[in-house]
């Protein structure tokens, strides 16, 4: 009984194993994307610098807080003393001390706009991490589609390699039989060679696509699927472009992460304009002394002397800026100019998004419209071939007709394919511009990827 509970355990396991091992080499757009989350060099980098950044809030609200210091001394004194008409005075003693030091910030506007500053640099830090991990989601959608669109591209450049072959054949065929002359099988063979090349060229551009994505994700993959036949063209929703404009207006990451930036130079110019004024800062300290001649001796009467002492201070310490060389002044104007720059760059900013949303809104309704046009060309090519190819079969056309025909076909598919991606990448683009490109759109287009093989 042991055996066979064995028997089957062993062959439930194999069977997982196999099972989880078919599932793993289907690498949708979900899967990939979940990798460059964990391995893009890019996004971590953005991560660190933002945390980084974020660290400052914290050390100029510290700025604003009480600091206690504590020191503490001892030494050695060796003190000798010569007194006219007497002996000499010898003392050698210990002396030990510490002190506490308590300060308290009462009135500071320079810190106080520093402090402010930090808030608004780390809130643009965090924008533009939001912002990197957005462009993460299409750098991604990017290198995954264009390996798909690399692949279909080589199909395309396989199967015109193959049919300018056939045409080849029939021309010398037609040719040995003398129905034709030799210069139908030399512009074919021209013809096949050019075929030859344009489909190495896509061999390269497979493998150089899919070493783009592993530069992201740091993972070799094989087979990542294909676009489904049919897939879904949606227009932009709303279907009004002011909508969209004020959408990225109000959430382009990028925008946002300069409003703050923009808010920081502000505040710094405030900080810089408060090196005029006054501080007040609260102080208390606590001192301790204590003196230890146990061993050492007055060369007149061998005496031994030791003390303590202790002190507390408490108080206010007031500090007035008259005259820095002109520096402060400087600084102010350094402070304005940046504040301007920043003013400039988001104006500059806001403007290319505006314009950038309105045109990539155009752009994917155009899409929609060339993904129609470029599918109905197949058709009219495909149509136009066949009868070219009739056309040649009774001579009243010749060789250069019909592959000139044949290419036109092989065009316009690779025409269609590519209006097809151009649709999904700047659907993307826009809603990056917008500020709504999220995860969700990821695992949207992954339902669009099938693993059935395709016949080349």
């Amino acid at each position: 009984m042991s055996r066979i509970y064995k028997t089957l355990l062993l062959a439930v396991l194999v069977g997982t194993a196999t099972e989880m091992q078919a599932s793993v080499s289907n690498h949708d757009l979900l899967y990939v994307y979940d990798l460059a989350v964990k391995h893009d060099a890019q996004n971590a980098e953005a991560k660190a610098r933002m945390h980084a950044t974020v660290e400052k809030t914290f050390q100029g609200r510290a700025a604003l807080l009480p600091s206690l210091n504590l020191n503490a001394s001892t030494q050695f004194n060796k003190v000798e003393t010569n007194v006219d008409g007497g002996s000499d005075v010898k003392n050698n003693y210990n002396s030990h001390g510490w002190s506490a030091i308590l300060n308290q910030p009462l009135f500071n506007l320079e810190r106080w706009f520093n402090y402010k500053q930090t808030k608004a640099v780390s809130e643009q830090a965090k924008y533009q991490l939001a912002s990197e991990q957005q462009g993460l989601i299409l750098r991604v959608c990017e290198a995954y589609f264009n390996i798909l669109r690399a692949e279909d591209s080589q199909i395309t450049s396989k199967s015109e390699e193959k049919a300018v072959k056939q045409q080849l054949d029939h021309a010398k065929e037609r040719y040995n039989v003398g129905l034709t002359a030799k210069t139908d099988a030399l512009e074919a063979q021209a013809e096949y060679d050019n075929a030859r090349v344009s489909r190495i060229l896509t061999d390269n551009q497979v493998s150089v696509s899919y070493e783009n994505l592993r530069t992201i994700i740091n993972t070799i993959l094989s087979d990542i699927g294909k676009l489904k036949k049919h897939m879904p063209l949606l227009a932009p929703t709303p279907a009004i472009i002011e909508s969209w404009v004020n959408n990225a207006v109000a959430n382009n990451l990028n925008l946002k992460a300069a409003r703050e930036e923009l808010i920081a130079t502000e505040e710094n110019l405030r900080a810089k304009k408060s090196e005029h004024a006054p501080t007040v800062d609260a102080f208390a300290s606590y001192n301790h002394t204590s003196t230890d001649s146990d061993k050492a001796r007055n060369s007149t009467n061998g005496g031994t002397a030791s003390g303590r002492s202790n002190s507390t201070v408490v108080g206010l310490n007031l500090k007035v800026p008259i005259f820095s060389g002109g520096a402060t002044c400087s600084l102010v104007r350094e402070a304005g100019y940046l504040m301007e720059q920043s003013q400039q760059r988001f104006d500059m900013l806001l403007r290319e998004t505006s314009s950038k949303t309105r045109n990539f809104f155009k752009t994917v309704n155009s899409d929609i419209e060339r993904v129609e046009a470029r599918k109905q060309g197949i058709l009219s090519s495909d149509s136009a071939l066949k009868a070219t190819q009739s056309g040649y079969e009774v001579g009243t056309r010749n060789i250069t007709d019909v592959l000139e025909a044949q290419k036109r076909l092989y065009s316009a598919q690779r025409d269609y394919l590519n209006a097809r991606y151009d649709f999904i990448i700047n659907t993307l683009r826009l809603k990056q511009l917008a500020g709504t490109l999220s995860p969700d759109d990821v695992r949207s287009l992954s339902g669009w990827i099938i693993f059935s093989k395709v016949e080349s």
